[in-house]
């Protein structure tokens, strides 16, 4: 079967001599890394990985990592709800907490969807026109003619306009203090803007993508 839909995939380039020169197919990250880790590991080897949770240390890891994260989303609602973010002060704080995570929803939607409409144009799509019918009509449209590319620079000025949305309904304003917070822990966590990053990027973007 393997062989079977490397072969489709190799007709289909053939067919389709543009998606070979379109830079995000001839650098792929996930492709890299499969290189490196065939690279590295011998014949004799076999993976062992389950997740990222082969040891006490991943746990760990996975653990401070929900930790980091589960605070940065609790001291970025609780500047929402105290009015200490522009459109909280502005407009009500129920909406910029609505707001916020309408759009930090789509924006897993537009980046999870990128990668998909960048990944699967190699891919004969007669493979999954029955049992995945609505992505079969979505890449029949965009994968046409020069559609991708004119996606991908649409998409990329949505993803402006929807951080842009995120930092005016959850970034906190100057001189902000939530929950009784230590003066260090507010300046590396609000005034970096370390929480506003964790909650996008993990929630909005990386999880997805």
């Amino acid at each position: 079967e393997i062989h079977r839909n490397n072969k489709r995939r190799r007709q289909h380039q053939q067919h389709h001599p543009r998606l070979r020169r379109h830079p995000f197919y001839s650098f792929n990250l996930f492709n890299l890394l499969r290189r490196i880790k065939r690279i590295i590991m011998t014949d004799s080897e076999t993976p062992t990985h389950a997740h990222g949770t082969n040891s006490a240390l991943d746990w760990i890891r996975i653990a401070v990592s929900l930790f980091l994260v589960g605070f940065s989303i609790v001291i970025v609602l609780a500047l929402i709800a105290t009015g200490n973010t522009k459109l909280a002060q502005d407009v009500h704080p129920a909406a910029a907490g609505v707001i916020l995570w309408a759009c930090i929803i789509w924006m897993s939607m537009i980046e999870g969807g990128q990668c998909s409409m960048v990944g699967l144009p190699p891919i004969d799509r007669e493979l999954y026109k029955e049992s995945h019918p609505i992505t079969y009509k979505i890449c029949s449209w965009g994968h046409k003619g020069d559609n991708l590319d004119r996606y991908l620079m649409g998409r990329q000025f949505m993803v402006i306009f929807v951080n842009f949305t995120i930092s005016l309904a959850g970034a906190p304003l100057a001189g902000a203090q939530v929950l009784g917070l230590p003066s260090w822990i507010t300046a590396i966590f609000l005034d970096s803007g370390i929480a506003m990053v964790l909650q996008n990027v993990v929630v909005g973007q990386l999880t997805s993508q």
